[in-house]
């Protein structure tokens, strides 16, 4: 018997129906050939056809239908055998949306957790993907497409499950991903069963920017790493030592360094072509291509005086003892803008997303509270644990700072504009502004003479009149102008600045 929960099968169960989640698992196809089953890697075989070999059959030459699902948004929860838990059976939730529907998959394939978690992320694309479906057909003198096939008409890749042989050909096939791409991985250590040491893990809590997919998860994460790793570490908090509840756990060593060399202030949005050489305890960092790192790949947190700087990296080269040199570098991203310009200096804490870290439970009633924090093993005496007070500030839900800043001398006024960025629905490439989260509001701010002065409007622009710089500077003077994004909660997320010389009397 296979089911997946959202799909129902009626009648004879095929053998494809059966394989394919397995196959999914290794980026496979499982297709039947006659009276066999072949395997082999998905994408593998990719031709191009034009859309005008395609055979008109009482209709256009491509239909194309979507499902009854209501949205294409999808998680996938997928049961495997847990290879880090005695075989026992585990369970992997895609990242996505929490309102997404959930689609429960079975494979009975031994995995660590973090290729389960991979696996889980590939499926909910895949399946997400598969709410569209085409059907068309070509002549039957035509080229050889088999069932497993991938098709590309009019640049969009159609994966054939289904080939009909008669007068013409017709296939039916769904959306696909792109060839999957491979990523070697050393496996996750397995806990013993009784504990070698007992050492203080080396923790860090990152009060993250938002991540793209995530933006309404605000939660600070956790990151653990202790050689030899014997057993989950769990993440406790409270407004004292004696009040201290679980927030979380961290099931397997994170990836977590520092810096080699330091960074410096840089541009976000674009490649570095300078590199930054890091120490890594533990699993080191792997190489991604561009599509990769440009779909959300290769992300790591570095700490400055001013928060946590989220960057991608290209390549990763093991250059000495766990040290690496990472290098295409894209700097400032999802609003740490603000971070990146305050540099890391030699020594400064890296921590890699994996898949290891988790997020960790902070009411809303915390934010912005000092707790006491503690992370240890669960049976560890308070020597091994480590521990320490910080606050959740919420960076993730900050607005962030507007863009192109401009100030223009209409007469004695000085006329100023700006362009707001999104957190969140922001990067469709699509005609028209992204949506709102929340009512439009900036506050600006004059400094720099005798007085300062700040101000709100709702709208991308304002004047700072002449009758106002000649009280705040009367004897002239340079003027640094601020414009930052009012939040949900009134309060002016990250600021962008411009030095303008305001002329005497």
């Amino acid at each position: 018997d296979a089911s997946v929960s959202g799909y129902r099968f009626d009648g004879p169960v095929s053998a494809r129906t059966v394989l394919e989640p397995l196959a999914a698992v290794y980026g496979m196809d499982a297709t039947e050939r006659g009276n066999e089953i072949v395997f082999r890697m998905r994408g593998a075989n990719s031709v191009e056809i034009s859309s005008g070999r395609l055979v008109e059959e009482d209709g256009p030459a491509i239909r194309i239908t979507r499902t009854d699902m209501e949205s294409a948004d999808v998680r996938v929860r997928l049961c495997f055998v847990d290879a880090e838990a005695d075989h026992a059976p585990g369970l992997a939730i895609s990242t996505g949306a929490a309102e997404a529907a959930v689609v429960e998959v079975e494979a009975a394939v031994e995995m660590d957790r973090d290729q389960a978690q991979r696996c889980a992320d590939a499926l909910a694309r895949q399946i997400a993907l598969q709410v569209e479906q085409a059907r068309f057909a070509l002549a039957a003198d035509g080229m050889a497409i088999e069932a497993g096939d991938v098709v590309t008409l009019d640049g969009v890749r159609w994966r054939i499950v289904g080939v009909s042989h008669g007068p013409t050909t017709t296939f039916e096939a769904v959306r696909t991903l792109e060839a999957a791409e491979f990523v070697l991985t050393s496996a996750a250590p397995v806990a013993p069963l009784a504990p070698l040491v007992a050492i203080e893990p080396d923790v860090a809590i990152v009060d993250a920017p938002p991540l793209p997919g995530e933006e309404d998860d605000a939660r600070p994460i956790g990151f653990a790493f202790v050689d030899p790793w014997v057993g989950r570490v769990v993440f406790s908090a409270g407004s004292g030592l004696t009040l201290l509840g679980e927030r979380g756990v961290v099931e397997r060593p994170c990836m977590m360094g520092h810096l080699v060399s330091g960074l410096y202030p840089h541009v976000s949005g674009r490649w570095q072509e300078a590199s930054v050489w890091v120490r890594v305890s533990g699993d080191g960092p792997s190489s991604r291509s561009e599509a990769a790192v440009l779909g959300g790949a290769n992300v790591a947190f570095v700490e400055t005086e001013a928060g946590w700087e989220l960057l991608q990296f290209l390549e990763a080269e093991l250059v000495d003892v766990e040290t690496y040199r990472l290098s295409g570098l894209l700097r400032g991203q999802q609003g740490s803008e603000t971070a990146m310009a305050a540099g890391a200096p030699v020594g400064a804490r890296i921590v890699f997303r994996t898949g290891a870290e988790q997020r960790l439970q902070v009411a809303d009633s915390e934010r912005g509270l000092e707790l006491q924090w503690r992370a240890g093993r669960e049976s560890g005496g308070v020597a091994s644990a480590w521990s320490s007070s910080l606050s959740h500030e919420d960076v993730a839900s900050r607005a962030w700072s507007p863009a192109h800043l401009a100030a223009n001398w209409v007469g004695g006024d000085l006329s100023l504009n700006w362009i707001r960025r999104a957190r969140k629905g922001g990067d469709p490439w699509v005609a028209g502004e992204p949506g709102h989260e929340w009512p439009e509001g900036y506050r600006v701010r004059v400094s720099g003479g005798v007085s300062s002065r700040q101000w709100d409007v709702m709208e991308t622009s304002t004047t700072y009149p002449a009758s106002q710089q000649v009280g705040d500077f009367p004897a002239g003077g340079a003027s640094l102008i601020e414009v930052a994004q009012l939040g949900a909660n009134g309060e002016p997320g990250a600021w962008t600045a411009l030095e303008v010389a305001i002329p005497g009397p």
